[in-house]
C-alpha cells in the first residue's frame, strides 16, 4: 500500500514538473528588454481544472466513439472548426483569469472599463475565462456553428469583415489567430484602428511559426509574418520587431503559456507552445 502510494505521489510531481517547462524561457537568449518584460507564469488552479476536466472526458468511451463517428461522416461537408462547434468539443485554454490579469496589469491603463472584442473566437472559451473582466463583450467568428455558440455564451457578434468600424475597443485579443487567417497584417491594421485610447492588443501566437489557413485551397496565408530562428525565443524577438516597426505596436508584457486543448482516447490534452503577449499601439502609424 505504501509502495502504491509513493508511486502515486512520484507521478504526480512528474507531472506538475512537465507542467512547469510550458512557462519557462531561455533568458540567456534574450535582449534585456524582453526579459524586463517578461511575465513569468505557472500552472494555477484554473489551468488545473481544465486538464483535470480534460483527462476525465477522454475517458468517456461512448462518448469518444460518438465523436469519432460523427466527425468522420461530417468531414465531407464541415470544416473541422465547423464539427467541433456542432458537437461541442475541442475546447481551448491559453490564460486563466489570474494569469491575464497580471499581463494587463503591465499597461498601466485601468482595466475593467469599456469593452473587449475576441476576433476569431471559436466557441469563445479561450477568452470567456476574462473577458468579463470587461463589462461589454464582443466577438467575430466565420464559423456558423460557433456564431451560435458564441450568442448563447452572451457575446454580441460583429460582422468578420467590418468589426473594426463598429466601435472603439479598450481590449482587442487575437489569441491564436495570426497564423490561422489569410491576412495577419491586415488583421493588425485593423486591430490598430479600432483601438481606443489607452486599449491594449492581447494577442497569443504558437511558435513556431507555421501558419495553416482552413478556409484557402492550398491552406497557405496571403500575407506571411516575417518570423524567423531556430528557436522559441529567436522567433519571439523576429515577431516583436515586425510587431515594432511594420505593425506600429509597442510590447508591453509578455510571457509563454501552453495552447491546450481537450484531447481524445490517444491522449487527454494536447498542447502547443504559445507566446502570449499585450501591446500598445505606438505613437506613429507606420502605414502613414
Amino acid at each position: 500500500m505504501m509502495n502504491l502510494v509513493l508511486r502515486e505521489i512520484v507521478a504526480k510531481a512528474s507531472v506538475e514538473a512537465k507542467q512547469d517547462t510550458w512557462y519557462r524561457v531561455n533568458k540567456d537568449r534574450l535582449c534585456p528588454e524582453l526579459i524586463k518584460k517578461f511575465v513569468q507564469l505557472y500552472p494555477d488552479e484554473e489551468t488545473k481544472e481544465f486538464l483535470s476536466a480534460s483527462i476525465d472526458k477522454s475517458s468517456w468511451v461512448w462518448t469518444q466513439i460518438w465523436y469519432l463517428l460523427a466527425k468522420a461522416v461530417l468531414r465531407h461537408f464541415w470544416s473541422v472548426t465547423d464539427i467541433n462547434g456542432w458537437l461541442g468539443r475541442g475546447s481551448m485554454f491559453v490564460l486563466s483569469e489570474a494569469q491575464a490579469r497580471a499581463l494587463l496589469r503591465t499597461t498601466g491603463h485601468g482595466i475593467g472599463a469599456g469593452a473587449l472584442v475576441d476576433v476569431g473566437a471559436g466557441d469563445g472559451e479561450v477568452s470567456r475565462r476574462f473577458a468579463h473582466i470587461y463589462p461589454h463583450n464582443y466577438a467575430t467568428e466565420i464559423s456558423a456553428s460557433m456564431r451560435k455558440t458564441l450568442a448563447e455564451k452572451g457575446y454580441k457578434l460583429l460582422d468578420t469583415e467590418k468589426w473594426h468600424h463598429y466601435r472603439q475597443f479598450d481590449c482587442i485579443c487575437m489569441l491564436n489567430l495570426l497564423d490561422r487567417c489569410s491576412k495577419p497584417k491586415t488583421m493588425l491594421k485593423q486591430a490598430r484602428d479600432a483601438l481606443a485610447p489607452g486599449g491594449v492588443l492581447m494577442l497569443a501566437l504558437v511558435l513556431p511559426y507555421k501558419p495553416y489557413v482552413e478556409v484557402t485551397s492550398d491552406h497557405k496565408p496571403e500575407e506571411r509574418l516575417p518570423i524567423e530562428g531556430a528557436y522559441f525565443e529567436d522567433q519571439l524577438a523576429a515577431f516583436v520587431k515586425f510587431m515594432r516597426e511594420e505593425a506600429g505596436f509597442e510590447l508591453v508584457s509578455w510571457t509563454r503559456a501552453p495552447y491546450l486543448c481537450e484531447g481524445d482516447f490517444a491522449q487527454a490534452y494536447y498542447w502547443l507552445d504559445d507566446s502570449v503577449y499585450v501591446f500598445k499601439p505606438t505613437a506613429v502609424d507606420p502605414t502613414t
